[in-house]
């Protein structure tokens, strides 16, 4: 991403300049076999994590199976994705980067590597460095999913403190997939923040219409809720929050905004 296309170009031609002279460089059949060879446990790897069939995700064996095809075939795009997705899972941050970007290096126009890749510096709090990720991702068209992309790259400017480009890009996010709930719950915490409550119950409202599993909004709900004295209603909120966000951080944060209420405000 970063100007390393010039490099990739060099990288590659002293390797094939080097295996002319020696005449020991691998056959075609040799790297064809190799690559096939990884792709069956690229294959394995994937399906360990997204077989439809099975009812149970084996991380660990999809972890050891991607990295099987990464050491049998090191330039195989897909399993340096695949293993790197698994990578962030385990908040393994650097080393997932690693592979996103070998994997874009093999494939510059890997767009789901490239955005995956925004989404670990933002789970690092790199924030510069996701932007520059981003802005010339949802910039090309071909990139098939500008509103993800679009509700990061707000993510990242509001972390910065940019509130106008934060504000921007959410909104855009909401016009190009108005499916996305994150979108309207993170354009929500921006309108909390400018005390335009209103607005922002509005857009938490909506992301709990769209996607009603969805945990987040019913505790920024129950927030705003508190603030306006609708201790009832925050109690509901906050309990739906709990039911919804299981074993996660958010649910103790639901926990802590129940105590704070009283027990016979619950409806």
């Amino acid at each position: 991403m970063y100007g390393r296309l010039p490099a990739i170009v060099l990288a590659s031609g002293v390797a094939l300049f080097g295996a002319a002279l020696s005449g020991c460089g691998p056959s075609r059949a040799e790297i064809k076999e190799r690559h096939d060879q990884a792709d069956y446990h690229y294959q394995l790897a994937f399906g360990y994590l997204f077989d439809p069939n099975t009812a149970v995700r084996d991380v660990e064996m999809a972890l050891q199976e991607s990295l099987k095809a990464i050491e049998t075939d090191p330039d195989h795009p897909e399993a340096h994705f695949l293993y790197a997705l698994i990578l962030m899972g385990r908040e393994r941050y650097l080393e997932a980067v690693e592979h996103y970007q070998r994997a874009i290096t093999l494939k510059p126009d890997y767009y789901f590597a490239h955005a995956n890749l925004a989404a670990t510096y933002l789970a690092m709090e790199r924030w510069d460095d996701a932007i520059k990720v981003l802005e010339p991702l949802v910039a090309n068209a071909h990139f098939t999913t500008p509103g993800n992309g679009y509700n990061n790259l707000g993510w990242a400017w509001y972390q910065k403190g940019d509130r106008p480009q934060a504000r921007k890009n959410y909104v855009r996010a909401i016009q190009l997939a108005p499916k996305l709930c994150p979108a309207y719950n993170n354009y929500a915490l921006l309108l909390i923040d400018e005390d335009n409550l209103e607005k922002a119950k509005e857009n938490l409202e909506e992301a709990i219409r769209r996607c009603p599993g969805y945990a987040e909004p019913h505790f920024h709900l129950g927030r705003i809720q508190m603030r306006d004295s609708q201790a009832p209603l925050a109690v509901r909120s906050f309990r739906k929050c709990l039911d919804l966000s299981g074993d996660t951080p958010l649910a103790d944060r639901c926990k802590r905004q129940l105590a704070l209420l009283p027990a016979e405000e619950a409806p």
